[in-house]
């Protein structure tokens, strides 16, 4: 006979892909957390070193608008000096033109950045050189040497911008760039300069003359003509009005006189700068810009405080961000280079170490796995901890039926407790409004018995009281003048007033008995809270004895002003209904509102007048009848009027109600008579409960 092998099978070992395994899973998920922590930190990174960089270009511009502020502070200084030098010599007496011809002459040849220099005297005055009208001693340098010049000028010299705008002023000014034919020179050239003038006057305020001196462009490029940094970028020194007074990049463009934003796209450019001068408040900042060729440019600019002139430095883009975007690069792949090895090698250990442990368990699943085609389907997962599921199946399909059942009984037990809670609601306000119409009834009845026997004598006792007086008037008829003694009786208890006041009395005392008889069968109508059977009453009865029961309440007492009732009754017919419980749901629903009027009375006006309005009407299909109850008291909160009909929910303080009120009174109106109870209300706006009830009920008309 054949052996039989009562072994499981031996599983054939299965070759897990490494990027299905769980080490494989976990070395890419932790690889890429390191990546993206290391790519946000480069970027963070990055921000920072940018943001240093530009630091360094606003710097740059700094150190070189510093630079040139000083150049111009010793320029203007220069021409103070000559202007002082000059008024000296007026107030000495000098009137020789050749005098100050020859101070124009040395003060340009010491002036370090000059390249002309002179003063135009105010032709109306003349006080400086009287034997000249169109006195203008003026000297110009070029190549070193100077050539000075005296005599008499155009008149039309005193027309220019270089000395009608420093008197329009009243104070130095420097003036646009300008470009003219200097005659002096040998032969004529054009020179292309710019000016620093200033007024000068006399003691009494009179004016002398404008003196000026002149910078030629050039020198101004020439200063200008270093890189702004790394070796990258140029500076441009732009007027106040936009021409261009220094452009490195391209001189002749200065020397032309081209507005800076007529070049490339820069119109844009400057407005963009201007606009961020006025709005920001600052002198200067940077703009990140890209020209009309596609290349991207930083523009740091920053005005000069000597002359309101825009100094800006522009640099490539790239000569920022290139290096940093490199270095950021380097540094994330290198991170990560040696993140991926370690993580390699922590991993590897990790797997290793869980394998060991798990291998018991491995065992244990495989023998199992034997026995269900679906432990085969999970087993056959390729990665480590894919055949380890088959030792939880079992335990999960009884959890999970166990985890149904118990939700089953969990909802069945829910449901229990809602009906106990509602059971418990209603019985505990049946058992009060129950004692409440007890009470109520044996009031009622002590009081009937006397009130019957007082009313039903009133009539004898009327009676009486007229024959009585009518034999009293036959007595005085018959006897005009009785008894001194009768006399004086009559006088002393009045007998006039006496059977006047008597009528009165009467009539009151029957009207108060009419009006016990009233109160007497409200409460008896009242107190019929236990009557089991559906009846047709009158609604408008039930109202009444409930307003009667808390009238009390209703009344004027220190520190409120008492509660206004307003009754708008339709035409109702009889309606069926447990005339008890619909009572009952009109003094929940009234002494709720009472409560709110009482509370809220403290917040209102002084011209407030708590209010409740009563109004009942027939919908138009003749089916229903709606009675409305509305207060105007402070309204209902929306969180609150979503739980307004829960068992036990109050917002009364503790000891003051049970939250059972309006939950009796919605299973009273809903689930006894059919209709519907609802609430309408908004915050400020009071509170409007809405009654409705069928006329006729489907149990009672099948009765009937």
């Amino acid at each position: 006979m054949q052996s039989t092998n009562l072994d499981s099978p031996s599983r054939p070992n299965r070759r897990v892909s490494l990027l299905r395994s769980v080490g494989g899973k976990l070395f890419l998920s932790v690889f890429s957390g390191t990546i993206v922590g290391l790519g946000g930190a480069s970027f963070l990174f990055y921000q920072e070193m940018a943001k240093q960089a530009r630091a360094e270009l606003i710097g740059s511009l700094n150190v070189k608008a510093e630079n040139l502020e000083g150049s111009f502070n010793t320029f203007e200084n220069s021409t103070r000096l000559v202007v002082d030098a000059v008024f000296n010599l007026y107030k000495a007496g000098e009137k020789r033109e050749q005098v100050y011809v020859d101070l124009i002459e040395r003060s340009l040849k010491t002036s370090p950045l000059g390249t002309g220099l002179g003063f135009g005297q105010h032709p109306d005055s003349r006080l400086l050189i009287p034997s000249r009208k169109y006195a203008y001693p003026y000297a110009i340098k070029k190549d070193g040497k100077v050539t000075a010049k005296g005599g008499e000028t155009e008149p039309e010299a005193y027309t220019a911008s270089y000395f009608t705008e420093p008197i329009a002023a009243g104070d130095d000014v420097w003036l646009e760039p300008t470009s003219y034919i200097e005659t002096t020179l040998i032969p004529p050239k054009q020179l292309v300069t710019t000016s620093y003038a200033l007024p000068f006057y006399n003691d009494q305020k009179q004016i002398l003359g404008v003196l000026s001196q002149d910078l030629e462009l050039g020198f101004l490029s020439e200063k200008l003509s270093d890189p702004v940094m790394r070796e990258k970028g140029n500076f441009v020194l732009v007027s106040a009005k936009g021409n261009l007074i220094a452009y490195p990049r391209d001189p002749q463009l200065a020397l032309e006189l081209k507005p800076f934003p007529e070049i490339n796209n820069y119109d844009q450019l400057w407005e963009k700068i201007q606009h961020d001068l006025v709005t920001n408040k600052s002198n200067n900042g940077i703009v990140s810009w890209q020209d009309n060729k596609g290349s991207q440019e930083y523009w740091a600019y920053r005005r000069l405080a000597n002359n309101n002139w825009i100094l800006l430095a522009s640099v490539p883009k790239s000569v920022i961000v290139g290096p940093l975007l490199q270095f950021a690069f380097t540094g994330t792949l290198s991170a990560a280079l040696g993140a991926s090895i370690l993580l390699a090698i922590v991993v590897y250990l990790f797997v290793r170490s869980l394998n060991q442990r798990l291998q018991p368990i491995l065992d244990e699943c495989n023998r199992l796995a034997e026995t269900s085609s679906k432990s085969e389907e999970i087993m056959a997962r390729e990665d480590e901890l894919g055949r380890l599921t088959i030792s939880f199946y079992n335990l999960l399909g009884q959890v999970t039926v166990n985890e149904k059942r118990l939700r089953k009984e969990m909802a069945r037990s829910a449901e229990a407790f809602k009906a106990l809670q509602q059971a418990q609601a209603q019985l505990i306000q049946t058992e009060k409004m129950s004692g409440l119409g007890q009470l109520v009834a044996g009031v009622a009845h002590e009081i009937n018995n006397p009130i019957n026997f007082i009313y039903g004598n009133l009539p004898h006792a009327n009676t009486y009281t007229q024959e009585l007086l009518s034999l009293v008037n036959l007595y005085q008829e018959k006897y005009p003048n009785p008894d001194p003694e009768i006399k004086e009786m009559i006088e002393e208890i009045d007998i006039e007033f006496l059977v006047e006041d008597l009528q009165k009395m009467m009539t009151s005392m029957s009207m108060g008995a009419d009006r016990i008889r009233e109160i007497v069968l409200s409460l008896r109508n009242f107190s019929r809270l236990d009557e089991a059977e559906m009846k047709q009453v009158n609604v408008h009865e039930g109202i009444d004895s409930t307003l009667l029961i808390l009238q009390h309440r209703l009344k004027a007492k220190p520190g409120f002003a008492g509660i206004q009732i307003e009754k708008e009754y339709g035409n109702l017919p009889l309606v069926d209904c447990y005339t008890g419980q619909l009572n009952q749901v009109f003094m929940n629903i009234i002494s709720n509102a009472i409560d709110v009027l009482e509370k809220n009375s403290e917040n209102e006006p002084a011209n407030f007048i708590p209010t409740i309005k009563i109004r009942t009407e027939v919908l138009a299909d003749k089916s229903h009848v709606v009675i409305r109850i509305q207060d105007n008291g402070p309204g209902i909160s929306p969180e609150h009027k979503t739980k307004l009909f829960d068992p036990f929910f109050t917002t009364k303080p503790v000891g003051k109600g049970t939250g059972l009120g309006l939950s009796i009174s919605y299973q009273i109106v809903v689930e006894k008579h059919n209709g519907i109870l609802k609430c309408i209300s908004e915050l400020g706006k009071g509170a409007e409960f809405w009654i409705e009830i069928p006329i006729q009920q489907y149990e009672y008309s099948e009765k009937g």
